[in-house]
């Protein structure tokens, strides 16, 4: 009996010794694969190095923190356990006031010391292995890394950090929270476990959203209530993640109210060089994207972007050029213009094409109408079909003219807001421009309608009419700007439009 009781004693602390320990769950394992930081992290004085690179994780550089002070602050994070990292001291034996702190702040405005100098400070000839015990349970809980020294030189008081990682505390069966909230794939840079609610303005062509999120317990339920109408009401434009923890007892809805861009595109060019296009579907020529100094004392400086594109010809047979890809639905063109060293010959001619047809004139920007500083420049497009924009140049060739365009966008004609149905007898009426500063076109064409009614959102009447024509004009310049709703009445019949004062 006491031979058998042994045998059960050795057998189970065999298995207790020598089951597999629990897998740890990562919120991220970092190899830094580009010179730029992740998605969510924030830099401050850091570059980044091949040379000086650990390679365990995937990825060719690390970051280099350097003097006199610099910061690597880690995305949000819902809980952390442990923290590993590896670090590469540089030349520090003459410099004995440089410092590596791991910090922690739950509002990246206090921060606390989790541990200071972590590793051999001394040790410039390999990266050292550090592990931090955090054992935070914060469901927003940021990390950074504060590297400080005085009089630090491009040798002396920096560091490389490679190849980090972080754990997730303990999974509690009541936790209803996620790790990331994403919309058609694309995940909310600024989410936290504890921010509920988002707002996020997505592009004009977008007519539909599909939500996701990733729970911090695989074993909570999650219900995902994608948005209906982009274009319609509050409740309409908002998607929704409720995660309802494994327990049920606890049950939380992450929001995204969405709105839709007014704008088809809009660019503020990056310097990308010789004949790099800015959106997919254009073509160019003898076009070039830079941020050197341009007329005006440099980009324009409205959409992101601090290049601007310039037109240029060095030879008497090739013309400079831009065409955009085929939008549908647009309704406003606008760009900002300046020239550099005219000589009175150069021009603009700006031109739309409809559905592949012939193209129609929008303007032709004389050398008298351009000056060294930036103007603004701004045509009603108003076509439903699909419409090219061409751009092309006019400037003596082997000469030094430069004419640079920034800021090019075109609006659509529809944007985000109260949704107002449309019937089919009705879509042919035109109301434009929309947005409009003064007058309002207005053109019934074979609708008929013996009065009109311009109200504000709260359906306060504002403006009230006899139609008597099929085509006239209405003077909206006294309105405040704002959504404004133009209603179209008849015998039994109604139809209402919106518009925008601006």
């Amino acid at each position: 009996m006491k031979k058998q009781l042994l045998f059960l004693l050795v057998i189970g602390l065999f298995l207790v010794f020598t089951r597999p320990a629990l897998a740890q769950v990562y919120h991220f394992q970092e190899g830094f694969v580009t010179n730029a930081p992740p998605v969510g992290w924030l830099t401050t004085n850091v570059t980044y190095s091949t040379t000086h690179n650990n390679g365990l994780y995937d990825g060719t550089y690390s970051v280099k923190l350097k003097p006199n002070e610099s910061f690597l602050m880690l995305k949000a994070l819902n809980t952390a356990a442990n923290m590993q990292f590896y670090v590469k001291v540089r030349d520090t034996t003459k410099l004995s006031n440089f410092h590596l702190t791991i910090e922690k702040s739950y509002d990246k405005i206090a921060w606390s010391e989790i541990k200071k100098d972590p590793c051999d400070m001394k040790n410039d000839s390999v990266f050292q292995l550090v592990n931090v015990a955090v054992n935070d349970a914060a469901p927003e809980l940021y990390i950074r890394f504060h590297a400080a020294s005085v009089n630090g030189t491009a040798a002396l008081g920096l560091c490389y950090i490679d190849d980090v990682s972080v754990t997730k505390m303990e999974i509690s069966p009541n936790d209803a929270t996620l790790t990331d909230l994403t919309f058609n794939g694309t995940s909310i840079e600024s989410f936290t476990a504890s921010n509920l609610v988002y707002t996020m303005e997505v592009p004009y062509n977008v007519e539909q959203i599909l939500m996701g999120g990733t729970p911090n317990n695989p074993s909570a339920t999650v219900v995902i209530i994608n948005p209906t109408n982009l274009r319609g009401y509050e409740a309409d434009r908002t998607g929704t993640v409720k995660v309802t923890s494994q327990d049920g007892a606890v049950t939380k809805n992450y929001k995204i109210v969405f709105t839709v861009s007014d704008y088809i595109y809009k660019i503020g060019f990056v310097n990308t060089g010789d004949g790099v296009m800015p959106l997919p579907g254009w073509r160019g020529g003898y076009t070039y994207t830079t941020n050197t100094v341009v007329p005006g004392g440099g980009n324009h400086g409205t959409f992101t972007g601090l290049a601007a594109l310039k037109f240029m010809r060095g030879q008497p047979d090739k013309i400079g050029y831009l065409t955009s890809a085929k939008y549908i639905k647009s309704d406003t063109l606008s760009f900002w213009l300046a020239v550099d060293q005219p000589d009175g010959v150069e021009n603009l001619l700006v031109e739309k094409k409809v559905g592949g047809g012939v193209s129609i004139m929008l303007d032709n920007i004389t050398s008298a109408r351009m000056t060294g500083e930036w103007q603004n420049f701004k045509y009603f497009i108003g076509e439903a079909d699909s419409t090219q924009i061409i751009l092309t140049p006019t400037l003596t060739a082997e000469g030094l003219t430069r004419i640079w365009i920034d800021d090019l966008s075109m609006k659509g004609k529809k944007v985000s807001g109260l949704s107002i149905k449309e019937t089919a007898a009705d879509k042919s009426i035109e109301v434009f421009p929309n947005p409009v500063s003064d007058i309002l076109n207005i053109d019934l064409q074979k609708a008929t309608y013996t009065s009109l009614e311009v109200c504000d959102p709260t359906g306060r009447i504002l403006i009230s009419e006899i139609i008597d024509n099929q085509t006239f004009t209405l003077d909206v310049l006294n309105l405040k700007n704002g959504v404004y709703f133009i209603t179209f009445k008849g015998d039994n019949i109604s139809y209402t439009k919106r518009f925008i004062k601006m």
